[in-house]
């Protein structure tokens, strides 16, 4: 089975750019068995989520298309606002697999955003300063339950918290074949590269312990345009971002990149 894993398509800032992602690699992307996006599709999902669908299915066929969000698919909206986003993407026959399975054959995925516990370098209080004043999050996103106010860091953690709890149990589970994860967000420091310095709790956990415990075969994960591949013990950490149109002067490339057969 050929799975393509891909992060950050940001596929308006593609189209404001009036560029193809997936130009000159539509028949590979049309043979695809699953296309997983890791997070960060749009912004502005309530209005936007709909016509990056609706240029894929051009592509490939939606039912073999899942997602699940990241930081940039809840601006302009709400970090509560889930289910609408599920909406969203089961309109148009797309999975919708925040804390959810997929399998196939003998492999499993589990997948969830997984934002951070802002704990890394010099610890939680002052890394929630930093990035509120630093990251377009607490600018761009709401909590609907709060009276719409603005996003707060601590808001993240509890969201990391809560899925982390599902992934520790998902884990945990038996399963007879390979375990892969999927993650919007890193799940160790060694995968940022020199321009995370300053806010490298906004975009990474260290979540060793996790890893060594359950030795999944491979993490992927997004969020880090320039991050890179790494390892923890038995455990491939891959970097299936893509990034701004201004950041890469071969999409096509990239992707095929992160086509993996199983």
């Amino acid at each position: 089975m050929k799975l393509l894993f891909l992060s950050d398509l940001h596929d308006d800032f593609w189209v404001d750019a009036d560029r193809d992602l997936f130009e000159g690699i539509e028949d590979q992307i049309g043979g695809l068995d699953h296309l997983l996006i890791a997070g960060d599709l749009t912004n502005k999902p309530k209005v936007r989520w709909k016509y990056a669908f609706e240029r894929l299915s051009k592509l490939l066929p939606l039912e073999r298309v899942s997602v699940f969000p990241g930081n940039h698919d809840f601006y302009d909206f709400c970090l509560d606002g889930e289910d609408r986003l599920e909406q969203i993407a089961s309109a148009f026959g797309v999975g919708y697999v925040q804390k959810k399975q997929l399998v196939f054959g003998s492999t499993r995925v589990l997948c969830a955003t997984l934002w951070t516990d802002f704990e890394l370098g010099a610890g939680r209080t002052i890394n929630e300063s930093h990035a509120s004043a630093r990251m377009n999050d607490f600018r761009h996103i709401r909590v609907a339950s709060k009276g719409y106010r603005k996003l707060r860091p601590s808001d993240l953690v509890l969201a990391h918290r809560n899925q982390l709890d599902w992934l520790s149990g998902a884990l945990a589970e038996d399963f007879d074949g390979q375990t892969f994860v999927a993650t919007h967000h890193a799940p160790h420091p060694s995968a940022l590269d020199s321009q995370h310095d300053n806010i490298a709790a906004a975009y990474a956990s260290d979540l060793s312990e996790l890893i060594l415990k359950h030795r999944p075969e491979r993490w992927f994960f997004g969020h880090c345009h320039g991050g890179k591949n790494s390892s923890v013990g038995d455990t491939q950490l891959i970097n299936v971002s893509l990034g701004y149109p201004d950041e890469i002067a071969d999409p096509a490339a990239r992707i095929r990149d992160l086509i993996f057969e199983i």
